[in-house]
This record gives C-alpha cells, sequence and structure tokens, in this order.
C-alpha cells in the first residue's frame, strides 16, 4: 500500500499543471488521506514525489534549427515520430518506408501542430500532445544515417494486406494497436466492446496461460517454465513496441518473477504493480496524461480494492463483481469517447470478450506464419453478423460530454465508496453509495433538453449547421457536407448525442448545395428525422411556439442555386437571429428593399464570409451585434474573404469563426 501512495503522489504531481482545479483537489485529498492515517515517513517521501511530479510536468524540451539529428521512435502508415535533443517531433510522410530506431538527419523547419477537429471529432493534436508531442517538422531533405535493418514495421503492414478488409481491422488493432476502420472493428467500437479488453490485456493472460502449458509438457520447474515462458512472449513485445498495455504486461511479469525467486515473495501484487507505474512515469511523464494508462493501472488497483472490500466466497461471484465495478468505473470514460453508455454492453462483453481472445490467437497463428486466414475471416464475419443483428437492439442512453474535473470527481467518489466498505464503516460506505447514485442519476437525467434553449452552429467544416433547441423540439437549419467524410455520423450524431437529443423534429436545408444539404441522406439513415423542409412557400411557419420567416421571397431573382438560398429569421432568449445560406448581395439588397427593418442581433454570415454576399449596406441595415462565420480551416476558397471581414468590424460587429472556435453555442 506504502508503494501505491508514492504512484499516485507522482501521478498527482504530473497532473497539477494541466489540469490546476483537479490537481488542488488530488493534493489535498491524498495529504489529508496520511495525515489522518498519521502516515509521517510516508508523507516525507509523498510530498517530495510530487514535487517532483510538477517539475518533470514543465520539462518540454524545444529547440529551433534548420537540422534535426533524430531517431524514429514510433511509426505508423502516414507519419511517425521522432526524438531531436529529447524533443518529440511529428513528420507527416505517406506510404513512407521508415522504422522504429532509423537515425535521420533531417533538414526542414519546426512549427506548431496544426490539426483542428470538426465538432465531436477525434483531436489528434490533443492526442500526440498527450504524447509530449508539441510540433511537427516540415520536411525539405532527409538523409539516413542508419537504416533498422530489420523491418518490422513493414512486416506488420504487409501481414495486414494479406487479410480481407473485414479482419484487417480487428487484427491490427488486437495485435499491434493500430486503428484500422472495417465493419467488426467499426461495430465493436459502437457497442463499447473493445475498451475493457484494450487496456487491460486480458488476451495476453490465455496467451502465456497457452505457452506455460506448452512449456510444462517438456519441463516440469515452475521457475524456468516461469522465465521461459517470459522469454518466448518477448519477441510479440517487440513486434507491439510501442503499445503499452504489452509493454506494462511484460514488465510487470518480468517483476513478479523476480519478486518470487530471487526475493521471496517479499513484496505484494499491488507493491509490484505500483513500483512499475512510478518507473513508467519517471521515464515518461506525459503517460500520465493518457486514459490508456490510467486504465490499465485503475483495473489492478481496483480489483485489489474490491477484494480487500467484500468477502465473497465464490471464485465466480467475485469475477461477476469485478467485473461490474470495473463497468461502473468506465462509465466516464464511456461518455468521454462515445457521449453514451449501452444498457448491454457488460453481458454482451462477458460473451464476445473470449472469442476477441481466440481471434487474437488465430490472428497471432496467421502472423508467424501458420495458414490460418480461412479461419480467421470466418470467425471474424461470423462474429460481424452476429453483432449486426444485435446492434439494432441495444438500448443506448445519451450523455453530456465529460471533462477531466468530472471524471475526477465521479472515480474519487468509486474508490473512497470501496475504501469505506473495506474498513467497515457502514455509515460513510451508505453516504457515499448515495451521493454517488443521485450524481449519477443527476447526469444521467437530460437537464440541458428540457430546461435549456440554445442555438448551436456546428463545426461541420467548409458548411453550414445550425441547430436550433425551442422547447422540447429541435430544428436543424442545413446539415453541412462533405466528399471526404461522413458529415452525419462523424460529427452531427455525435454532438446530438452529447446534447442528449434522441431526434431531430424538423430539418430546414437552406438550398441544395453539398455543403448545405450533403449529410442529409446519412442522417436520415442513421438517426431519427421526423420532417423536412426546403421549400420556401413553407415560410412564415409556426413550429413548437417557435415562428420562423423566410426572407427570400423573390423566385424571379432565382437564376442559380445560391439564389434560392433561404434567408431565415426567428427568436431565442431573447435573442434574434438570420441566417442567411449562401444569398448573394442582389437578394440581401432586394430584402431591404422590401422590409423596413428586420430585427437581427446575431448573423449567421452569408456564403461562409464570401465577398459575394454581405454588402456593406446590409451591414448597416440589419446592424447586428455578432457575426457567425461557418467555414473550413485552411479553406481553398479562402473563406472569409478579407473585404467581409473589414465591412464586419465597420460596425463593430463581434466576429466569430468556427473555425476557429469550433462550435459555438449561444
Amino acid at each position: 500500500m506504502n508503494i501505491l501512495v508514492l504512484f499516485l503522489s507522482l501521478y498527482v504531481g504530473i497532473h497539477f499543471r494541466y489540469s490546476i482545479i483537479v490537481g488542488v483537489i488530488e493534493v489535498t485529498f491524498l495529504l489529508s488521506f496520511l495525515v489522518y492515517k498519521k502516515k509521517k515517513s510516508l508523507l516525507a517521501l509523498s510530498v517530495p514525489l510530487m514535487l517532483l511530479g510538477v517539475g518533470l510536468s514543465f520539462i518540454r524540451p524545444s529547440f529551433n534549427r534548420h537540422n534535426y539529428n533524430a531517431v524514429v521512435i514510433d511509426v505508423r502508415d502516414n507519419y511517425y515520430i521522432v526524438s531531436s535533443s529529447l524533443e518529440r517531433l511529428y513528420v507527416y510522410e505517406p506510404a513512407h518506408s521508415r522504422e522504429i530506431g532509423d537515425v535521420l538527419a533531417i533538414y526542414g523547419d519546426k512549427e506548431e501542430l496544426d490539426m483542428y477537429p470538426l465538432e465531436s471529432e477525434f483531436d489528434f493534436k490533443e492526442y500526440l500532445n498527450n504524447k509530449g508531442i508539441y510540433s511537427k517538422l516540415i520536411v525539405k531533405k532527409i538523409e539516413v544515417k542508419f537504416a533498422n535493418p530489420i523491418k518490422l514495421h513493414k512486416i506488420k503492414h504487409d501481414f495486414i494486406l494479406k487479410l480481407d478488409d473485414n479482419s484487417k481491422g480487428i487484427a491490427s488493432s488486437l495485435l499491434f494497436g493500430y486503428s484500422k476502420e472495417s465493419e467488426l472493428y467499426d461495430i465493436s467500437q459502437s457497442l463499447h466492446l473493445m475498451r475493457l479488453i484494450s487496456s487491460s490485456g486480458i488476451y495476453l493472460f490465455f496467451l502465456l496461460f497457452i505457452i506455460k502449458k506448452g512449456l510444462n509438457i517438456f519441463i516440469k520447474k515452475e521457475k524456468i517454465v516461469d522465465i521461459l515462458s517470459i522469454a518466448l512472449l518477448s519477441p510479440y513485445l517487440i513486434f507491439s513496441f510501442p503499445k503499452f498495455v504489452v509493454i506494462k504486461f511484460f514488465v510487470i511479469k518480468l517483476l513478479r518473477w523476480i519478486n518470487k525467486y530471487p526475493l521471496k515473495d517479499k513484496f505484494k501484487y499491488l507493491d509490484i504493480v505500483s513500483f512499475s507505474g512510478i518507473v513508467f512515469l519517471l521515464f515518461d511523464h506525459h503517460l500520465a496524461l493518457q486514459d490508456g494508462f490510467f486504465l490499465s493501472y485503475f483495473i489492478p488497483i481496483l480489483s485489489f480494492m474490491i477484494n480487500g472490500s467484500f468477502r465473497i466466497r465464490s471464485k465466480i461471484k467475485k469475477r461477476l463483481l469485478i467485473t461490474l465495478m470495473i463497468f461502473i468505473s468506465f462509465l466516464p470514460f464511456e461518455a468521454k469517447y462515445y457521449s453514451e453508455i449501452s444498457i448491454f454492453s457488460l453481458p454482451l462483453q462477458f460473451i464476445v470478450t473470449p472469442i476477441y481472445v481466440v481471434i487474437f490467437l488465430i490472428s497471432l497463428l496467421c502472423f508467424i506464419g501458420i495458414p490460418f486466414t480461412g479461419l480467421l475471416g470466418a470467425m471474424v464475419g461470423a462474429l460481424t453478423k452476429s453483432l449486426n443483428f444485435i446492434s439494432p437492439i441495444m438500448l443506448k442512453i445519451y450523455l453530456p460530454s465529460v471533462g477531466s474535473i468530472e471524471i475526477f470527481i465521479f472515480e474519487s467518489l468509486f474508490i473512497l465508496l470501496l475504501y469505506f466498505a473495506s474498513i467497515r464503516l457502514k455509515p460513510l460506505r451508505n453516504l457515499v453509495s448515495y451521493i454517488l447514485t443521485g450524481v449519477f442519476v443527476i447526469y444521467l437525467f437530460p437537464i440541458q433538453y428540457f430546461v435549456f434553449d440554445y442555438v448551436s452552429f456546428i463545426n461541420v467544416g467548409q458548411g453550414d449547421s445550425t441547430l436550433i433547441k425551442y422547447h422540447n423540439s429541435t430544428i436543424l437549419i442545413d446539415t453541412g457536407g462533405s466528399t471526404k467524410k461522413d458529415i452525419a455520423t462523424e460529427v452531427l450524431i455525435p454532438y446530438f448525442k452529447k446534447k442528449q437529443i434522441y431526434k431531430i423534429d424538423l430539418v430546414i436545408t437552406t438550398h441544395d448545395d453539398f455543403d448545405h444539404s450533403g449529410a442529409l441522406g446519412s442522417l436520415a439513415a442513421n438517426f431519427t428525422v421526423v420532417d423536412y423542409k426546403k421549400d420556401y412557400q413553407s415560410f412564415p411557419m409556426n413550429f413548437n411556439g417557435l415562428k420562423l420567416t423566410n426572407y427570400n421571397v423573390y423566385p424571379d431573382l432565382w437564376k442559380e442555386e445560391n439564389d434560392e438560398s433561404l434567408v431565415i429569421g426567428f427568436k431565442v432568449n431573447n435573442y434574434n437571429y438570420l441566417i442567411m445560406g449562401d444569398a448573394p448581395k442582389a437578394i440581401e439588397k432586394e430584402i431591404m428593399k422590401n422590409n423596413k427593418s428586420i430585427p437581427c442581433d446575431i448573423l449567421k454570415v452569408g456564403h461562409h464570409g464570401s465577398k459575394t454576399s454581405t454588402s456593406d449596406e446590409f451591414i448597416k441595415y440589419l446592424r447586428p451585434k455578432v457575426g457567425i462565420i461557418s467555414c473550413g480551416r485552411d479553406n481553398s476558397y479562402g473563406h472569409p474573404h478579407a473585404e467581409v471581414l473589414t465591412i464586419l468590424k465597420r460596425y463593430n460587429v463581434k466576429i466569430r469563426r468556427t473555425d476557429l472556435e469550433s462550435t459555438i453555442t449561444f
């Protein structure tokens, strides 16, 4: 337990810089616990470790030059990570042949990372930052000083190419930790079936068990079998590097062997796990920022606490309880990554986890040259069909997004519950359980949906999409659209889940341009859309108490698609909104001529800030307080145009842009 406290002290110290509020709470809680337990010597060690953690978090080597001597430390299909003078840098190079261990002389310029996700997309920039990577190299020339002769990445890449399209995703994920889209991988992710097996590394226990059973046929001495099994597992460690769960598994098994034989079981399992955590954090403090690291250590610590908290003799009941508790502890991460929980995910994980283990083992046999690709394809196909059959009946509850503070509060209450149970403090155990249940119920209840009205200008990139939530009804004006991705499934629907929206009552498209209506088909196919309108003759309309007015009622002027764009006005929370679509200046002129005034506090600027819209006269006529520009970052059209920005500034209109702020909500 003492080593666990030291591990937590270092972990908390590293976290302090990145989330001050959470850090203060963590430090206060940990120190108060040590003072309460009168652990003076442990307190004397914990404080320096916390300070060391804080100091490590501020270490960020950065050098500006034009030539970098670098070692490749991680490789993916279209990029790789290099270390140069302890600084980690991202290098984008499609179809490269780099290998971990290559030594390169890179000539080029360093720039800040500029990956900017759309609403609810995977944040690749944050992912790299959490690995200690803050800059990229713009390469002009590369000289190979040393090429790793063992082409591990090429071997893995060539192996994956031999598999059928559906097997590629799940095999590469289980074997090497690579995320590759495939039908089974995608549906496994959508049903939340991969996180437990990925973070626990349960398949490695089965692999080691099989190796030991094989060795026991020839060798009877347990000590030799244990060390040989670890040695035989090491080639997989090399090929899966730098997959953390495999490295951790290997290191802990090695430490347990040392503890069992040379040290004669001097330390408990929890001490070994905690010691390994300290070593990993001292080697790379950025691990503390990665959810995979947290979960891979949280599971064994949680299992230990459950074993100490509940006196259950039946091994099966205890395993079921541990699994249930781990499932509950995962809920904040389900909300963070999926914005939903699947009610039947836990029993389904009981059923499919052994199947994933078998798929892993067959994939491994295929990788070492045993021709079981047909069997692998058959298993993957059967599991895919089964999950596709089950998926429509999986009841899901949508959840608002969570941050580090919410996750910390939930997990802290959960650990307090287990602690009070372990020391038999029934009143405090019950109190914490009531608080935890109350917090969870409040969190599940869609308060923001039933209580708040709002308007969101969704970051769909180079396109438009505006969500109106008014009196328990939802209206979507435009859907966005992209030829590179499915805006409906990758952007809109995840955002609706975060807002706990289960259906869209009305979709209105201002006109038929793809960047305004391209995602409509996919949205209707994957989400409940009750009604759809695009005809200007449908206006004015009163939709559940919200009056929607279209100001473009001049079909005689319509010569091209943008001329037909609806111009929609409405009022929510005492703010008057005007959505311009792509209406050009000629339509603006006609609107001014036929309307003495139009109330407008918040203007959705026409045509993404193009100079074809937003005339000086129109802004002078409207006098909006805020101008919203929805456009893609560094788009090829040059939106928003400088002259439009100048006009808005001239009339003191506050400019807000989805390409700079992401989704904007009033």
